[in-house]
């Protein structure tokens, strides 16, 4: 991991099962995000940037994949974990 990126995600992918179908809402996304960069999420309806979100913010957990926050795979986190890991080390703001 690059030292100075305080979030990366390695090939993330997040597959939807409903029934027999499944709907692919990430194909493996990666990205690093720096400290005291300011980064935007941004695309269309259905692109992904929620789930995106959802899954780096520790409160969906992904299909495959890997996010490093502070180089710590919170993927790999138990229910526990993460909910602590959370209450500590993250912030969230939902838009409504």
């Amino acid at each position: 991991m690059n030292n100075n990126a305080i979030v990366e995600v390695k090939t993330l992918k997040k597959i939807y099962t409903q029934g027999e179908t499944e709907t692919a809402a990430l194909k493996g996304v990666s990205l690093q995000i720096r400290k005291g960069e300011f980064t935007s999420i941004m695309g269309p309806s259905g692109s992904g940037k929620s789930t995106l979100l959802h899954l780096v913010g520790g409160l969906d957990r992904p299909t495959s994949g890997s996010v490093l926050i502070d180089g710590q795979d919170i993927v790999t986190f138990s229910d526990d974990s993460l909910s602590a890991f959370r209450r500590r080390r993250l912030g969230f703001i939902f838009q409504f």
